[in-house]
């Protein structure tokens, strides 16, 4: 694999995310068919560039020294709910974590998760949160060892019987 650099994206890098992150879509469509569905027309370059453009938010990658893309990470700063009982804060929200297939379990997860920790504390997040669908047991198992542990539960009831069995 050689060296791996953790760097911020730039907006030539998108073409190969974008390549990258059809292989997470396809493992919620598997997964979850009721909620993720195929889309036919290409995924958006525009959609990706507020995260290589805006200082509120950032995509890291991991990059070997064959210049190969080998994981992406990308984040957003949030406010929480503005109720009077949670403490104001800022929160930085990971959005989407992926590793190549072909350098799993090799640390450029936990490097990226390391970078992102980092890039939030500096933009000044008290803590960081994320999201985990429940049949991903590999990315709950992932995120325990970094340091993740269970704020909430999202629970579901669907309107019309069998969706989502």
């Amino acid at each position: 694999m050689g060296e791996v650099t953790i760097r911020r994206a730039v907006r030539e890098d998108l073409p190969a995310i974008i390549a990258m992150l059809d292989e997470v879509d396809d493992l919620h469509r598997r997964a979850l068919p009721w909620l993720f569905r195929q889309v036919d027309e290409p995924r958006s370059a525009g959609l990706l560039d507020d995260y290589v453009s805006k200082q509120d938010r950032t995509m890291l990658l991991a990059t070997t020294s064959e210049a190969a893309l080998a994981g992406v990470l990308y984040m957003f700063m949030r406010q929480p709910a503005r109720a009077a009982i949670v403490q104001p804060t800022l929160i930085a929200e990971i959005d989407v974590l992926i590793v190549s297939r072909s350098v799993r379990r090799q640390g450029i997860g936990t490097r990226l998760v390391q970078a992102a920790l980092q890039w939030a504390t500096d933009k000044g997040a008290t803590r960081t949160e994320l999201g985990v669908y429940e049949f991903n047991e590999s990315a709950h198992a992932f995120w325990a060892s970094v340091g993740f542990r269970t704020l909430s539960r999202r629970l579901v009831a669907h309107s019309k019987p069998g969706v989502g069995a």
